[in-house]
């Protein structure tokens, strides 16, 4: 069994994305490491040499400006990437996205196992999105119960899709594209997109293509009142090696006793609490699915360290 890992990055480093920690999360899993490098100007290209592992193969690219919707050029650069891989499965990380060293063994386990299984096509991953800092998370729907293909076999006519966040299945590699037939692995996804410092975050919503907005302005208060404290709560695990020292260096830190939070949900955060609180003690309904059609039973988890928010205590 052969595994490619995949990424894509365009300044990673004036985003505040953890991007050499993404790769380097998936390493020890694959036998090939594709990264699409669209043109930068901060040093991303020369940082993912610097990396020195022969498994890396660097692909330059640039971001097409003719593309419309303009978030549609991450799925045109993933595929220009994923065509190049020549794995039987294609292990999918973006940018700010990274896995912890002790989930691979169980990914390598779940390739093997359904390699020949024509029926699984995809591996799900859940979505655990940290918030302002590496120690704090979204425990709400759908940023948590927000589940992601981010393990495809190539050869089966897939490719990327709308804003790169999922994939579709092309029979024959024909004009319809239908549902990946995916597996829940039980794997968590650390994702650190809303956890980059505010400077980052005030670059990224200005210049990248899926939160484009002209003149955006952001302070690290902003992260006291884009949600209610409500929605935040500490995260006890251990985070990925990988990450110890990006997370030592990070700028901000959330202070769950600031007077600067916002308290009050509105009537639709109100509604995700309670759809929330419903997805934690029964599941998550099958019909509230993402872009995939899901193969057997979700694998249940401890949830217990979610129930509890910042506003309900000490941080």
């Amino acid at each position: 069994m052969r595994i490619s890992g995949l990424s894509l990055i365009r300044d990673g480093f004036r985003l505040g994305y953890p991007f050499l920690e993404a790769i380097r999360s998936i390493l020890p899993l694959v036998d090939e490491m594709v990264v699409v490098v669209a043109a930068s100007t901060d040093g991303t290209r020369e940082a993912i040499e610097a990396i020195g592992d022969p498994k890396i193969r660097i692909i330059d690219s640039i971001w097409p400006e003719q593309i419309r919707p303009k978030a549609c050029v991450l799925t045109q650069q993933t595929n220009i990437g994923l065509l190049q891989c020549t794995g039987d499965w294609v292990v999918y990380v973006q940018a700010c996205e990274v896995f912890h060293e002790d989930d691979l063994p169980r990914l390598r386990a779940q390739m093997a196992e359904h390699l020949h299984n024509d029926e699984v096509e995809g591996l799900l991953i859940e979505r655990l999105v940290f918030y302002g800092d590496h120690q704090h998370v979204n425990r709400l729907y759908p940023e948590r119960f927000k589940y992601v293909v981010r393990a495809i076999k190539p050869w089966t006519g897939a490719l990327s899709v709308d804003t790169a966040m999922g994939f579709a299945i092309f029979d024959a590699y024909g004009k319809i594209g239908r549902e990946v037939r995916a597996i829940d692995s039980g794997v968590n996804q650390f994702r650190y997109s809303q956890a980059i410092a505010p400077r980052a975050m005030e670059y990224k919503l200005r210049t990248a293509p899926h939160t484009l907005i002209e003149g955006a302005t952001f302070s690290g208060e902003h992260y006291y009142t884009r949600v209610p404290k409500s929605f935040i709560a500490r995260y006890p695990g251990t985070p990925p090696a990988v990450m110890k020292a990006f997370t030592e260096a990070h700028p901000f830190r959330l202070d769950p006793d600031s007077p600067l939070w916002r308290t009050r949900p509105t009537r639709k955060e109100r509604w995700r609490l309670i759809e929330t609180a419903l997805y934690r003690r029964l599941g998550i309904p099958r019909w509230r699915h993402g872009r995939y059609t899901l193969i057997g039973d979700w694998v249940r988890k401890d949830r217990g360290w979610e129930q509890a928010s910042l506003a309900d205590g000490p941080g």
